[in-house]
């Protein structure tokens, strides 16, 4: 294991010297050595840099852009120490840092066990400075950073912790010899608490919490991203021509494989039943009623030729649409958005109190999309992503998904048992890791398999369908299925 060595005094500063002369250590500057080959000596400075600031000025603060990131950025970091004069001090090849003069006392807080750090309210004041030079950009994350951090604050602490921090950084700007900044930093909070003019604010999701819309940021990233991938891709548009028994047909297996992914499971006899006969099968009332529910939505062609116009029709659509499939679960609050934040495995969806300020960001994205189905991929996976009810939110992103194709009469998409695995790692993939082609690649291949059916044959449907084993569980069927969508071929980009 490679080390860094700091004499504690004079003995050990003359036995570190000697084994530095016999050639067992080498010595970075003075008073530093180590044992790693001249090849390493650059990665262990920027990893252990905060041992050699310790060492160098021991009263010193991490500040600055450091105190927020906690490490070297582009081998520069930034503290404060009780000096004289600013100063720069280059450590081998890989490591600047740039001794600020200040104090070192005032809104200070332990980060590491051997130094110390610019406290939140100081952090602020900080990076609202006005740097020179060419480092200024490094030194200083500016009015925009800081807008965005008092809005991370205010989401999770509330308007409270807004209110300390400006107290304290108020209290201590004199000491700190930060008057301007403590100024601008009493008005952007105060903007953003709307108690004076949000034209002050520069940060769009500070203007968003100023306006009491309030947005996730990370989904908006991702939602962006997406956008940026499907304007990549080229779709070959899937017409569909409307006729009645189709429709029908088609609509029924919408329903019943939209349930069962959700985990509502009946066989196919059972779900006729519930659709054709309106019965309800075993005493299920609840979950009876979940298949009949969805089906009159999807099955109803005006319904399914609106799409939204602006954020607010998507939210009356997304309400109006939740309380018809979720009739008959009050305790789900039917068309009504979440009061309480949800998951789903690892994931945690878009809390409450985002929820219409995410999708008032994320509208203008969906509107820069062409119509068709990079617009239903979009809007799927936006309201699966941002969940906005209790439940039922995957069958209501499925609906929405398709009343895109409907709108631009297009062939909807069937998600059948089968491929629920496949559906469900592309939502992973694009949620976790950024890399949206297997979710795009599913939905694209399942437009063209739901063209190829002949749906206006319900018994002919029924037979090629589990023909192709689309009724099974993924471990039952995926590998005859595979063999079916293969056939369709769907060039995609990286991504």
């Amino acid at each position: 294991m490679f080390e860094l060595y700091f004499p504690k005094d004079t003995a050990e500063s003359k036995a570190l010297s000697k084994k530095f002369v016999a050639g067992t250590l080498k010595r970075i500057r003075q008073g530093i050595y180590t044992n790693a080959p001249y090849e390493e000596i650059n990665d262990l400075v920027i990893r252990q840099w905060s041992k050699i600031v310790n060492y160098l000025y021991p009263n010193a603060i991490a500040s600055h852009s450091t105190a927020e990131h906690l490490k070297p950025v582009d081998g520069t970091v930034y503290i404060t120490a009780d000096i004289k004069v600013r100063k720069s001090v280059k450590i081998a090849d890989s490591l600047t840092i740039n001794i600020i003069p200040g104090n070192v006392n005032t809104l200070t807080e332990h980060f590491l066990p051997e130094l110390f750090r610019s406290a939140p309210a100081r952090m602020l004041l900080e990076n609202l400075q006005i740097a020179h030079g060419d480092t200024s950009a490094l030194k200083s994350l500016g009015k925009v950073w800081v807008e965005e951090k008092l809005c991370t604050y205010l989401d999770r602490y509330g308007e409270d912790e807004l209110n300390r921090i400006r107290d304290m950084a108020n209290k201590s700007a004199s000491t700190l010899d930060m008057q301007r900044e403590a100024k601008l930093l009493d008005s952007i909070v105060s903007s953003i608490l709307t108690t004076q003019p949000i034209k002050n604010l520069a940060s769009r999701r500070a203007i968003a919490h100023a306006k009491k819309e309030p947005f996730d940021t990370h989904r908006i990233t991702i939602f962006q991203a997406l956008a940026d991938y499907l304007q990549r891709c080229e779709f070959t548009p899937s017409p569909y021509q409307y006729d009645t028994q189709g429709w029908l047909s088609l609509s029924f297996y919408e329903s019943y494989f939209s349930n069962y992914i959700e985990g509502t499971e009946f066989e196919i006899d059972e779900a006729e039943k519930i659709i054709f006969e309106k019965k309800t099968i075993n005493n299920r009332h609840q979950d009876s009623h979940d298949v009949l529910s969805v089906f009159d939505v999807v099955n109803d062609y005006s319904e399914m030729c609106v799409v939204p116009s602006s954020t607010e029709e998507l939210i009356n659509l997304l309400k109006e649409r939740h309380a018809l499939i979720m009739s008959q679960r009050p305790e789900k609050r039917p068309g009504e958005f979440k009061t309480e934040p949800n998951k789903a495995g690892g994931t945690s969806f878009v809390v409450p109190e985002h929820v219409e300020g995410t999708f008032a960001q994320a509208f203008p994205i969906y509107q820069s999309l062409p119509a068709g189905l990079p617009r239903a991929i979009f809007m799927q996976f936006l309201v699966a992503e941002v969940h906005p009810h209790d439940d039922g939110n995957g069958r209501l992103s499925r609906i929405m998904l398709n009343a895109e194709l409907v709108a631009n009469e297009e062939h909807k998409i069937i998600i059948p048992t089968v491929h629920r695995e496949s559906y469900l790692n592309g939502h992973r993939q694009a949620t976790r890791s950024g890399r949206f082609r297997t979710l795009v690649k599913v939905f694209a291949n399942m437009q063209a398999y739901t063209a190829s059916i002949e749906w206006s044959d319900y018994g002919e449907a029924r037979e090629t369908l589990e023909r192709h084993m689309a009724d099974k569980l993924p471990d039952q069927g995926i590998a005859t299925f595979n063999r079916e969508i293969s056939k369709h071929k769907i060039t995609l980009p990286a991504g």
